[in-house]
């Protein structure tokens, strides 16, 4: 169907938020599709329902007994932080439940399903009771900078309804002897006495391996004191720990977690589901999403981020953007080289008809498809793709 990436992109806006009757046309339209022959477009808009259904069987409401399992008074935004006693420094801030993220972050399938298997627990509490069994209540949760870690675990808080106690550590690591094991202690102190989600991000900083040479025996008091709270705080909360570097955690510290998830590189399939996500209002065709996609295999979400952004503004500012997308990428790679590998740099910056070329290779594209890219006549693109053939067989 000719312009379907814009009416997917409608289909996903409209589905954000859906009702009965969105739902229900969406639908029509899917099974229209179905009749028409298109499968690749109407498996596209069942994947777009699905993940809204299961949006709104995730949605907090469903959460509401579960809250009754967190025990503590409730905390409001009039509730004093906790700070350190040596500095009266903040040692953590609170994000409320009206501020946290609606969208889950996007990953791959199994790691999506295994989240929602934590947050179904909480939805069946009665049942997890019966047989003597207590839900998930920690998470360690760990991989590349950039992957969503934070991302998932104030994502995870909204599902449960809960506030989050965010540590932070400029306040919470201190140089004074002693005084960084008596703030973990305080930070505690204060999550259990209210009902909240404590995320501890970069957590490789206070829950460092004790028998690492480089440092003192202040690190196994800190330690030490980081393991008895986190046993004592099983029957208060729900506790998540965030790392990028799981390799230092001392191993003691991965038990006290129930569970250990590890977040992994997205793949281009997850890469171009985020750049669904990320494009609107602006619309690309799929060549030029999957060229996207393509330059930053490898990379994180995050890396992805930037360049959509990029390539938003650059749409944005140029009246003759269809003329120019190419031109925007390789602007990107000169003032973001380091986020692009040297061969696809090496690529991407050098003779295009070497480009088409590649790319009709590794994506299957057609001469319509590299035109669309880099706005090009049909007939230019050609010419270039055989005076480069001429030129391997000379």
């Amino acid at each position: 169907m000719e312009n379907f990436h814009i009416i997917q992109a409608l289909c996903r806006a409209a589905l954000a938020k859906p009702s009965d009757s969105v739902r229900q046309q969406v639908v029509r339209l899917r099974d229209a599709l179905q009749e028409a022959g298109d499968v690749k477009n109407a498996k596209s808009l069942t994947n777009l329902l699905t993940a809204a259904e299961r949006s709104v069987e995730m949605a907090p409401s469903k959460f509401s007994r579960s809250k009754a399992a967190f025990k503590g008074e409730e905390l409001t935004r009039n509730t004093h932080l906790p700070v350190s006693k040596e500095t009266s420094v903040p040692i953590a801030e609170i994000k409320f439940v009206e501020d946290l993220p609606t969208a889950p972050p996007i990953f791959g399938k199994a790691v999506m399903q295994a989240i929602e298997a934590i947050l179904e627990e909480w939805k069946h509490l009665e049942k997890i009771a019966a047989v003597d069994i207590e839900p998930i209540r920690s998470c360690l949760v760990y991989g590349a900078p950039g992957t969503g870690k934070t991302q998932l675990a104030l994502w995870m808080a909204r599902q449960l309804g809960l506030p989050v106690v965010v540590a932070k550590l400029d306040g919470l690591v201190s140089s004074f002897l002693g005084t960084t094991s008596r703030n973990i202690g305080t930070l505690f102190d204060f999550a259990d006495r209210y009902r909240c989600l404590l995320l501890l991000d970069e957590f490789d900083a206070i829950a460092k391996f004790r028998a690492d040479p480089q440092e003192v025996g202040e690190i196994k008091r800190v330690v030490n004191t980081l393991l008895q709270s986190l046993d004592s705080r099983k029957n208060h909360g729900f506790t998540i720990g965030i790392t990028n570097h799981e390799s230092l955690l001392d191993p003691a510290v991965w038990r006290r977690f129930d569970i250990q998830v590890e977040i992994p590189r997205p793949s281009i399939e997850v890469m171009l589901q985020i750049i669904q996500r990320q494009l609107p209002p602006v619309t690309f065709n799929g060549p030029q999403m999957k060229l996207l996609a393509w330059i930053l295999e490898g990379g994180t979400g995050a890396d992805l981020e930037t360049l959509t952004r990029w390539m938003k503004k650059a749409y944005a500012v140029s009246p003759n953007f269809e003329h120019e997308f190419l031109q925007a990428i390789q602007q990107f790679i000169l003032l973001n080289g380091a986020r692009v590998e040297s061969e696809k740099r090496s690529l991407l910056m050098g003779e295009r008809d070497v480009l088409f070329k590649e790319l009709k290779q590794k994506f299957g594209l057609t001469v319509t498809d590299l035109a669309e890219i880099s706005g090009q006549a049909k007939s230019t693109i050609s010419r270039a793709m055989k005076r480069n053939d001429e030129v391997l067989s000379a």
